[in-house]
């Protein structure tokens, strides 16, 4: 009974324990292997045999347990890895198996062992555990390295995210509904999501991470995303020393230099001799690990340089070649492995990241709008630091305590004045040898044709703090013959944000009805006059603030199995997060629940068919993307040109006190409910085959709410403001009629059928709906519901980002030291919106004619209204690569990467604006894919 009663309690204890916690996720860093061991020919458990696992990556030696009374065993807290489990009886030779540890995942090894063989000779058996993760309702994958080490691919942790069912986008990526701010970045368990952004905010060695876990869906209470989790587990050291070196190259001239038309319908033009900047890139890698005592301590050490140039076809307004962008970053990477004793581990490990980035908007759409001088050059990086402490006092508890901290850094400014430009290129690509960069004169806008000219339009430093703590205890448990696994833990977030801005000659230029390009320009006569396209111009004077934040929570989460069959996953957690301006204004203090409940059925009993159900909430409620905008700053003073006078006169300010509002009665944090319905069946070896469906509803997401405007009854022309001394006043609150809604249907191949196989594919089908298609502008649509009441009608449709179709295959095959690796994404075209400037000069956003993802067609005829969308996308890489291992003795590999084999030049952006500014390139494609370019690589590894 006393036995009975401290299973009770530790279990208890691990339920109970309550503190502040970060209001985002904790990363599973290790995983686990659990089975029964019975006898083959009675199939009566075997209690008491010796059960000894080892492997490379378990420091400290191997471990031993023994299987309980009905012959189970379950083995914890394993890092991800290659193991060996052996079981071992006194007069009987050993049984062996290997297989293979995921992190975050169950590896289920059930036996039936013949005890009588006891004259059969030891053989290790490479065991494949059933692929269809029977004890978890969560959605998703984890791609090893070497995996990984198969394909072609971008070689960042962001691009793999791109091979995973319900995953579109980009860098930052939409996953299942979510938009790209709602996903959490985790590096060997510390979350390095960006505080203000939320977006991923450092860059690591591709060569180092050893396995990639990008999450979707059903996830468990210790992680807390509205859209999805990508968890990152870096290679630690092992008892012998590895060096693995790499460098991979793609000079310009193996790529296609093609021009292309604006048109949709147009293609390459043979005839241009325009020359396009060169699209290449260079990377070269070197890690280095192994003990420095054995069995004790380990380390590891890698560096990456990356310089990655990309390029886009002249296209409209400016119809000259842009200069290609150029990334450098240097990523440097260390990692500590320490074993005191048989019973704990610490790891300690540290990053920095620093890049510089010219032209950095030329990979896109900018490149066509904005001249050489007005670019901008964006140097980025920082550093993060993590303590994680493990301990395993007995086989049943685990204690972990992790800390950390991170910095990271943006400079953003004019690329004449952080970086360099070629100014003889520029004045020959303008046809203008008087051409220079004047570091003071001001940024122009031409609204008529949506160019930017002179410099860009600001300079800012952009810095952001983390400091995190994460505790957690782990109790396994058999309470009445049914077994238990709670975890509880704590996490705490306290993140800072210190931001400076600037503006090159003091004011921005907003000109119209003077023409296109520099020719429509307002001129300063000198005389305090001005000529030409002259409309408005704003004034801001330097300035800085701070916002800071706190985030608390707490989750408990239990995997309680009655059965052998069942896994019941039922968890909560409570979050809470406060965030103040820089005018020491709470903008949000947030608290929310987030039940979870789920459960997965093995069908068949065997492990072969897994049914799982499972419905959560998460609650978004630390960021300080909103306090940094409500930071009211200085006031701006826009003044408006008189013709009449040839003079500008003051208009109306924003900004300064009471330019910005926030809301102290909404204490609603956004927040999302998802329905997840999965099945997976076993078809063959290593390979299943699953069916998921996804409903997810997004609620009460961040937006700028409009304030002081007064529009008339058609919405296209402004009668006054209730505060007449101020323009545009907006206010940053969490509206209930901000949603979107999200319905998917995935089919998923996952597979390993032999060693030499290895293949992912998945279809699927979504519908993304509702009116949330922006968030404090950070998503770059351009048009928001709250900018305008009168708009309101034209939001409630399919949302940007609904991806309709999606079609994915990432595998590889090795045949005697020969390998290829094909990938396929094909992704149907997303909703983009007709946007209209209106002809009243007090309106300076834009104006919809017809809803979301439409265009209104002619006149004012309902029946016109037609689908706005992308073109269709398709993307074909592909890698070969030989290991020379059997003919040299050493293991050095050669690749060949080919990305965008058909050259496609599909257009990945168009020109969305219509009405009284750039009426003739509505429609016009304003970037394309990157074209047919083949990466050659070596590869070294010891």
């Amino acid at each position: 009974m006393k036995f009975k009663n401290q299973k009770w309690l530790s279990l208890a204890l691990a339920l109970a324990i309550t503190g502040p916690g970060t209001a985002f996720a904790a990363g599973e860093l290790n995983g686990r292997i659990n089975g029964k061991l019975l006898e083959a020919g009675t199939k009566a458990a075997l209690p008491g045999v010796k059960v000894t696992i080892s492997s490379p990556a378990l420091i400290g030696g191997s471990k031993e347990i023994a299987t309980a009374n009905d012959g189970y065993f379950e083995l914890a807290n394993l890092p991800p890895g290659e193991y060996t489990v052996e079981f071992s009886m006194e007069g009987v030779k050993p049984l062996k198996r290997k297989l293979t540890v995921r992190q975050g995942e169950t590896s289920p090894l059930n036996l039936q062992w013949n005890v009588e063989s006891a004259a059969e000779e030891t053989i290790v058996v490479e065991y494949e555990a059933p692929p269809t993760r029977p004890d978890t309702t969560q959605s998703g994958t984890v791609l090893s390295s070497s995996g990984q080490s198969k394909v072609a691919s971008g070689r960042s942790y962001q691009n793999v995210a791109q091979q995973v069912a319900g995953v579109s986008g980009g860098a930052n990526p939409d996953v299942r509904g979510a938009n790209s701010i709602m996903n959490r970045y985790l590096v060997d368990g510390m979350d390095i999501t960006d505080p203000v952004t939320n977006t991923f905010s450092a860059n690591i060695n591709f060569d180092s991470i050893g396995s990639f876990a990008v999450l979707t869906g059903g996830m468990e209470a210790k992680y807390n995303a509205m859209g999805g989790v990508i968890n990152l587990i870096t290679n630690g050291g092992s008892d012998e020393f590895h060096v693995d070196a790499s460098f991979y190259g793609n000079h310009y001239k193996l790529a296609a230099p093609a021009q292309y038309g604006s048109n949709l319908y147009e293609g390459f033009r043979p005839f241009d001799p325009t020359v396009r900047p060169p699209t290449q890139g260079a990377q070269g890698n070197i890690n280095v690990s192994g003990p420095i005592l054995k069995e004790k301590l380990w380390f590891n050490l890698s560096y990456q340089y990356t310089n990655n140039q990309a390029s886009v076809p002249s296209g409209p307004p400016l119809n000259i070649q842009a200069p290609n962008r150029e990334f450098i970053g240097h990523y440097l990477r260390g990692k500590l492995t320490f074993a005191p004793g048989s019973r704990s581990r610490l790891t300690l490990s540290a990053s920095t990241d620093p890049a510089t980035i010219s032209y950095a908007d030329n990979n896109g759409s900018a490149a066509n709008a904005y001249t050489p001088f007005a670019s901008r050059l964006q140097k980025q990086g920082g550093a993060f630091g993590t303590l994680i402490w493990e301990y395993f006092p007995t086989d049943d508890i685990t204690y972990k305590a992790q800390v950390g901290a991170q910095n990271n850094t943006i400079e953003s400014g004019p690329q004449a004045q952080l970086g360099n430009i070629d100014l003889e290129a520029i004045r020959n690509a303008y046809n203008d040898p008087t051409l220079t960069y004047d570091p003071n004169r001001s940024q122009h806008y031409n609204r008529d044709d949506g160019s930017y000219w002179y410099n860009d339009s600001d300079h800012t430093v952009d810095a952001r703090y983390t400091a995190m703590a994460d505790l957690s205890v782990t109790k396994r448990a058999t309470i009445f013959g049914q077994r238990h696994e709670a975890e509880a833990g704590f996490q705490g977030r306290m993140v800072r944000r210190d931001y400076s801005f600037a503006i090159p000659g003091g004011r921005t230029f907003s000109d119209r009805n003077g023409g296109a390009g520099a020719a429509g320009l307002c001129v300063d006569n000198g005389d305090g006059t001005f000529s030409g396209g002259c409309y408005q111009y704003t004034e801001t004077p330097d300035f800085t603030t701070v916002e800071q934040g706190l985030g608390l929570g707490f989750y408990v989460q239990d995997r309680y199995k009655p059965t052998d069959w069942l896994t019941i996953l039922p968890g909560l957690r409570f979050d809470y997060g406060v965030t103040k301006d820089a005018d020491n204004r709470i903008v949000s203090q947030l608290a929310g629940f987030g039940p979870r409940i789920g459960a997965a059925v093995d069908v068949t009993r065997d492990q072969k068919t897994v049914f799982s159900a499972f419905y959560g909430r998460s609650n978004e409620t630390l960021s300080l993307l909103s306090a940094a905008n409500s930071s009211s700053g200085p006031i701006s003073t826009t003044y408006q040109y008189n013709a009449t006078s040839k003079k500008f006169a003051k208009a109306y300010e924003t900004g300064g006190p009471g330019g910005t509002l926030v809301d102290p009665h909404n204490h609603t944090a956004p927040h999302s409910d998802e329905i997840l319905l999965s099945l997976r069946r076993q078809v063959l070896k290593g390979t299943s085959i699953g069916v998921e469906y996804t409903y997810k509803h997004l609620q009460n997401i961040w937006d700028a709410v409009e304030t002081n405007v007064m529009w008339d009854p058609t919405g296209t022309r402004v009668i006054g403001y209730r505060d007449e001394s101020k323009g545009t006043v907006y206010k940053f609150t969490r509206p209930d009629d901000n949603w979107i809604k999200y319905q998917s249907v995935d089919l998923i191949v996952d597979g390993r059928p032999t060693p030499e196989i290895e293949f992912y594919a998945a279809y699927t089908l979504s519908f993304r709906y509702g009116p949330g298609n922006e968030s404090m502008g950070q998503l770059g649509t351009g048009i928001s519901q709250y900018n305008n009441p009168r708009q309101r009608q034209f939001f409630t449709g399919y949302a940007l980002g609904d991806t309709r179709h999606q079609l994915k295959f990432t595998g590889s095959y090795t045949w005697k030291g020969f390998s290829i690796g094909p990938s396929i994404n094909f992704s149907t075209g997303t909703p983009l919106a007709k946007r209209y400037n209106s002809a009243d000069d007090a309106v300076s956003g834009y104006m919809l004619r017809s809803p979301v993802g439409t265009t209104p067609g002619a006149g004012n005829d309902p029946k016109l209204i037609t689908e706005f969308r992308l073109p269709d996308l398709l993307t074909v890489n592909a890698r070969a690569s030989y290991d020379f291992s059997e003919l040299t003795g050493q293991k050095i590999s050669l690749m060949v990467d080919g990305f965008n084999l058909f050259n496609t030049a599909t257009a990945t952006n168009v020109r969305r604006d219509d009405g009284l500014s750039n009426p003739n390139n509505f429609g016009l494609a304003s970037a394309r894919q990157q074209p047919l370019r083949v990466q050659l690589g070596v590869r070294y590894q010891y």
